[in-house]
This record gives C-alpha cells, sequence and structure tokens, in this order.
C-alpha cells in the first residue's frame, strides 16, 4: 500500500485487508485521512474512526484514472492533490460497499468466469464479446487480469454484508 502525506492529510492507496486499513487508521489519530476501501463498506469505517474524512475506489480505475471518492468532509486540498497523481475523481453522495463502478465490473467478471467454467467459451471469446458487443474497453478477464484477489475480496464482502446469492464468488476465481 502507498501513502501520501502532506499539510496533516494522509491519502492511503491499494488493497489492504480490513485489519491492516484500520491498522494505518489507528496509527494516524492526528491526520485527516482519506482512503482507498473498494473492497470495503466505508460507513463501518466512518464510524469507527472520526479521522476518516473520505473514501474513494481506485482499484479498478480505468485508463483515464477515474475514480469514485465519498467526503465526508470536503477537502479542495485533496483534490487537487488526486489529480496532481492523474487521477480523475468523480464524487459521489452516496456510500456503499464497493461504490458503484467496483461493485459492477467485479459481477460482470464473476459472471464470465462462470461462463468459463460452463464451457460457454474461451476467455479471449467472452473478452471479446464484451468489447465489441457491449463497447466496454476491456473485457472481464483484462478488467481482474492481476486483480483477482480484489475481485474475490469484494465479492466475498458483498456477499457477507447482503447475503445475497449473485455475490458468491466462482470456483474458478477461489
Amino acid at each position: 500500500m502507498t501513502n501520501i502525506s502532506f499539510d496533516n492529510i494522509l491519502i492511503n492507496f491499494g488493497f489492504g485487508t480490513k485489519e491492516e486499513k484500520k491498522k494505518i487508521l489507528s496509527e494516524n489519530s492526528e491526520k485527516k485521512i482519506f482512503m482507498d476501501l473498494t473492497c470495503y463498506d466505508p460507513s463501518a469505517f466512518y464510524s469507527e474512526f472520526p479521522q476518516l474524512k473520505g473514501t474513494f475506489a481506485a482499484l479498478f480505475c480505468d485508463e483515464l484514472k477515474k475514480i469514485e471518492i465519498h467526503f465526508k468532509e470536503r477537502d479542495q486540498a485533496v483534490i487537487n492533490k488526486l489529480v496532481e497523481l492523474g487521477f480523475t475523481p468523480i464524487e459521489i453522495s452516496i456510500i456503499s460497499c464497493g461504490f458503484v463502478f467496483p461493485r459492477t465490473i467485479v459481477q460482470i467478471i464473476n459472471e464470465a468466469y462462470f461462463a468459463l467454467d460452463e464451457g460457454v467459451a474461451k476467455k479471449e471469446d467472452i473478452n471479446r464479446a464484451m468489447k465489441f458487443g457491449v463497447n466496454y474497453p476491456k473485457g472481464p478477464f483484462e478488467w481482474s487480469e492481476g486483480k483477482e484477489i480484489y475481485v474475490l475480496t469484494l465479492l466475498e464482502e458483498l456477499f457477507h454484508k447482503t447475503q445475497d446469492k449473485r455475490y458468491i464468488p466462482s470456483k474458478l476465481l477461489k
């Protein structure tokens, strides 16, 4: 995980377990913290850590580096820093486990793994179908390449939180 500090502000990027994220928050109680919580429910963190002033989802950002960001306390300096780092922050007002884009893309990725497991098509064919059929910039396996642990973690978090069976991960993801 990468941390960037400036002006008593800490921006935490990257994947980490809940425990690792909470450790960072506990060790930095005197700072305003903005944290990537793509795979977790930000509301649970907000209630436990008052120094957490904003959360964002950057693990699945695209080539334009668009990231969803939720502010408990809006801070223009944080927006400026994210832009300086090449990100395009998209402010959202409602928080949920997985935010919007990551929650959607992991379900598409999971369905692609189910289709692969059922022999519906090969990875290349599923990727091509999504790129040319629905004009996605990447196919589901291209989105997930190297990020399978994030996909699995978010699906498991969503299932644990909702008990909705559509979030049960494909056995090929495990």
